[in-house]
């Protein structure tokens, strides 16, 4: 009897105790995807840095000896996966991980910021070295802050035609990914995910709703995670992460608290059977 093989992601996020994001959303997100999910902590959060106050432990230091172990025990990843991270040095600890494993698959969430402005936790060096990594990514998911970041374009004054972000995916592609996708670009009402790959560029138009909730992107990057470990191409995958945000999204608004609570997307896990939002 043949075994079946079940793929396996090593997550490199911090985990938030409360406000939906990292961790608290890549776990269940890609295991319902049908993907094991390996986390790497970056970082313990009491909530989301949206909460004032927020408590903060840092895993920088422990991080080599997670990842040394996991050498050890012989497992195999077929991917890694990272989003926000916290220092230069857990930048640099990604690239040993993948020196190390040489996972088929190197997904890149280079977060950096949003609407313009880089976060306040993000110093210039973190960014440079953001830009590093993204070198070695077979998948990045920028915005249009952070592609404007990765190739020096300035935000206020980038053309978000097709023809611009087609250019500005392009520029981030000479980096060294090999399929960009920008997330997010706005035009009359509508929302586009902007995907480059080697086979062509491709615009995946889906309706904008009239309101933001924190944790989409992560939710977005996570479900585009789990639908490529699962066998669907990158296009696929897009539309895929756009509907079951769309759909959490107002799902979300319905419920009590959703503005601290973030993408309220647990009720609506049932759909992404086998990678495909249904």
């Amino acid at each position: 009897m043949n075994e079946l093989k079940l793929p396996r992601v090593a997550a490199v996020h911090d985990m938030c105790g409360f406000g939906k994001c990292s961790l608290a959303t890549a776990l269940p997100v890609i295991s319902s995807c049908g993907v094991e999910v390996c986390p790497i902590p970056t970082g313990i959060f009491s909530t989301n840095t949206n909460f004032e106050g927020f408590r903060f432990t840092d895993f920088t230091p422990q991080m080599p000896e997670f990842i040394a172990h996991l050498k050890e025990t012989g497992v195999e990843f077929d991917a890694v996966y990272s989003g926000y991270l916290g220092s230069c040095a857990q930048i640099e600890y990604i690239k040993n991980f993948v020196d190390m494993f040489k996972p088929e698959y190197v997904i890149i969430d280079p977060v950096m910021g949003d609407n313009g402005i880089i976060y306040k936790t993000y110093t210039p060096e973190m960014c440079n070295d953001m830009y590093k990594l993204v070198t070695i990514a077979d998948i990045t998911t920028p915005n249009i802050t952070e592609a404007c970041k990765l190739t020096g374009e300035n935000y206020e004054t980038v053309d978000t035609s097709d023809n611009g972000i087609k250019a500005l995916a392009e520029k981030v592609a000479t980096i060294g990914a090999e399929n960009v996708v920008i997330t997010g670009v706005e035009r009359d009402n509508k929302l586009y995910n902007c995907i480059l790959t080697k086979d062509g560029y491709y615009e995946r138009e889906i309706s904008l709703l009239p309101f933001r909730m924190h944790g989409t992107g992560d939710l977005f990057s996570s479900v585009l995670t789990g639908g490529v470990l699962s066998g669907h191409s990158l296009v696929e995958s897009v539309d895929s992460a756009a509907k079951f945000v769309y759909e959490v999204m107002e799902y979300s608004k319905t419920v009590e608290g959703y503005h601290e609570r973030g993408a309220c997307f647990e009720p609506l896990l049932y759909k992404l059977h086998c990678g495909v939002c249904k």
